[in-house]
């Protein structure tokens, strides 16, 4: 079996975000925002390298890369270069052209896995007993549940639904903390 052209996969578009871009990626209403302003459904991917979740009434923010966002190419270029005109985005990363047009700079998919994968890390290194947490990968992926007991690489999960109560063990990277209830 051939791999796909590589072309085909997908790259992504670098945004740099304002001060206020980065306050409503906090608030978890930038990506919604910008999606309406790109006429964009929820399929179209979007990576922003950060996540923030309310733990004892204190909200945690983990940070790759603060003041930037990732958007999926497929787009026209114009459509990117709009967004310039939100008070959300500084700049959309470009370099210019021979013939002095702006093209845009993209980065690969494989970049964006890479930096999934250390904020993953990141993230399970703050998993602790008692905490309400998303499943992200996985059999039980999309799942809820609270996280019982850590132990080593693994936490014991309690997951509730209608008709069954589950307790699993599922990997820390597996696991991302939400807002309290």
């Amino acid at each position: 079996m051939s791999a796909g052209d590589q072309r085909d996969e997908i790259t992504w578009v670098v945004i740099e975000l304002t001060r206020q871009g980065e306050i409503r990626a906090e608030e978890g209403s930038l990506i919604p925002s910008l999606r309406n302003s790109l006429g964009v459904d929820s399929t179209h991917p979007f990576f922003l390298p950060s996540l923030s979740y309310l733990r004892g009434g204190r909200r945690i923010s983990i940070h790759l890369m603060e003041g930037y966002l990732f958007v999926g190419t497929g787009l026209a270029e114009t459509a990117y270069m709009n967004l310039e005109r939100t008070p959300f985005v500084k700049q959309v990363l470009t370099t210019e052209t021979p013939t002095g047009m702006r093209a845009l700079s993209t980065i690969s998919d494989l970049n964006i896995e890479e930096m999934r994968s250390k904020l993953r890390d990141q993230i399970s290194s703050d998993i602790e007993s008692e905490m309400e947490v998303a499943v992200t990968q996985g059999r039980y992926a999309p799942l809820t549940g609270k996280v019982l007991e850590v132990e080593n690489d693994d936490a014991h999960v309690r997951i509730q639904l209608r008709s069954i109560d589950l307790i699993v063990k599922i990997p820390r990277v597996f696991l991302a903390p939400t807002d309290e209830p």
